[in-house]
């Protein structure tokens, strides 16, 4: 069931080869894993390595462990993407550039697509989300959970699924550069009527008015960002 393992970190290999076969659907959702001795024998790696690999794997979330149960396989969400993508960011200032320079290739398109595709209730949910950030920033914050929440709103309303994955991938990628440049003085403000200005072309029905719009704040997204890092140095 599975190969022997001739590397110097095992434990490490072990939970990549785990992975992989849940990611490939070779290992499913629910699945009971061999019991630990098996799953040692046959991959050829000590009954310790296999342990650390496998709390390892239910500290990620892929698997689960019930007491004289044995070990069974999660669901694969969203949150195992994040996680190392986080952590790429987080290691890699540079990388948050790149991101919004993605983000300007897909959320223009997204935005047109919204005004053309929305339903009512999506246009009213990308009005409250504006809301939202307005009332976090009367509160005193700096409106982040609303500005995440309106681009993943139009993400919606674009009706493609993919989309949403993907903001809810940025989203979370992104959360410090984006409270990076709502931290600077003026700018929650600046972005909120940037919000309603991408709305009300939603709400029209006007897409090259939408996407242009939202090409025009990812602009000047990636120019505050630019500003904050220079100001950090």
């Amino acid at each position: 069931m599975f190969g022997l393992l001739q590397h110097k970190r095992i434990s490490e290999e072990v939970v990549d080869m785990i992975i992989q076969r849940i990611r490939t659907g070779d290992l499913e959702v629910g699945q009971k894993l061999p019991p630990e001795r098996i799953l040692a024998e046959e991959m050829g790696v000590s009954r310790t390595s296999l342990r650390e690999a496998l709390r390892a794997l239910e500290s990620m979330g892929y698997i689960h462990s019930v007491t004289g149960g044995g070990n069974y396989v999660n669901s694969v969400s969203l949150e195992h993407v994040l996680s190392p993508l986080s952590a790429m960011v987080a290691q890699d200032k540079n990388l948050a550039f790149d991101i919004i320079e993605v983000r300007r290739h897909l959320e223009v398109h997204m935005a047109a697509l919204a005004a053309k595709n929305a339903t009512k209730q999506q246009v009213s949910q990308i009005f409250g989300s504006i809301l939202n950030m307005q009332s976090e920033i009367e509160a005193g914050g700096n409106g982040v959970l609303g500005d995440n929440q309106f681009h993943l709103e139009i993400a919606r309303a674009s009706q493609n699924k993919a989309f949403a994955i993907i903001v809810e991938l940025i989203a979370e990628l992104l959360a410090e550069s984006r409270k990076a440049t709502l931290d600077i003085p003026g700018q929650p403000v600046k972005s909120i009527d940037d919000h309603m200005v991408i709305f009300e072309a939603i709400r029209a029905g006007d897409e090259q008015k939408a996407a242009a719009a939202m090409s025009e704040h990812l602009v000047k997204a990636q120019n505050n960002l630019i500003k904050f890092s220079q100001e950090s140095q």
